[in-house]
């Protein structure tokens, strides 16, 4: 059997462009950096005092709580929508495996995932350029940080950021594949992030849970805004391998449960 896998994704893409919650997303996610513009003009820490500080100090911000929210809220309805009103039965009877369909779910996850961080990042930017400025990051003593050095970071800040956002989007998934009420998915989603969160530290279990690394790319771009000495390593591989695997984990685990169970009740 021919793979359906291209026409799969753009009908995905089709009907995620239909919908308005993605769009809802990014609306929501404007309102949060506005609010955070606002919030920022109000203290006097150094992250604030160039533009370099306020990207990452509104990407923490926005992806402390509204950002994840919305990722995973678009995740958890991707399958639960399909086997909640039956139609799912309807697009496998055409001559396509699960595993294709099931993919093509995941990867229209991780791209939305990656417009609202586009999204996020360009907000942040325009309204960073209003009162800040995208210049060289010095003290009293001089040019600490070239230009050239600070967008090298941001820009590295940004890619490593979508390595904890997907393993998100996979969360969400399996969420949505084990729950098959668009309602309760989303909402079982939500609130078993928001525990975890909540708990994590005191259960001694922050190590092992990949949200902690969610906002933590940004953290060395703060670093840097205040003129301090930074580093990635070692803690940029814990996230990378936390994270990966993760991902790695509640992708199969979610693919597994969906090409064995039953769909006709």
């Amino acid at each position: 059997m021919r793979s359906q896998f291209v026409p799969l994704l753009l009908n995905e893409a089709a009907k995620a462009a239909r919908r308005t919650l993605p769009y809802f997303g990014i609306f929501a996610l404007g309102l949060a950096n506005v609010v955070t513009y606002f919030a920022a003009g109000h203290l006097t820490n150094a992250a604030t005092e160039n533009a370099w500080g306020y990207v990452g100090f509104s990407m923490q911000m926005v992806f402390s709580d509204v950002g994840p929210i919305l990722i995973v809220t678009f995740a958890a309805r991707l399958m639960a929508e399909e086997t909640g009103t039956g139609t799912i039965r309807a697009a496998l009877a055409a001559p396509v495996h699960r595993w294709e369909f099931y993919v093509a779910k995941a990867v229209i996850g991780l791209l939305y995932m990656m417009v609202f961080s586009a999204a996020a990042l360009l907000f942040s930017v325009a309204l960073a350029g209003i009162h800040y400025r995208f210049g060289p990051i010095g003290d009293s003593a001089g040019i600490v940080y070239s230009r050239n050095q600070a967008m090298q970071e941001l820009l590295a800040a940004y890619a490593l950021s979508w390595i904890p956002l997907g393993a998100l989007v996979m969360y969400g998934l399996l969420i949505s594949t084990l729950i098959r009420t668009t309602g309760e998915a989303v909402s079982v989603a939500i609130a078993t992030l928001i525990v975890i969160d909540l708990t994590k530290h005191l259960a001694g279990l922050d190590p092992y849970i990949f949200t902690r690394h969610i906002t933590y790319p940004w953290l060395n771009l703060l670093q840097m805004a205040h003129a301090m000495d930074y580093q990635w390593r070692p803690e940029v591989w814990k996230m990378i391998e936390l994270s990966g695997v993760s991902a790695v984990i509640m992708f199969v685990a979610g693919l597994i449960i969906f090409t064995r169970e039953d769909l006709n009740h």
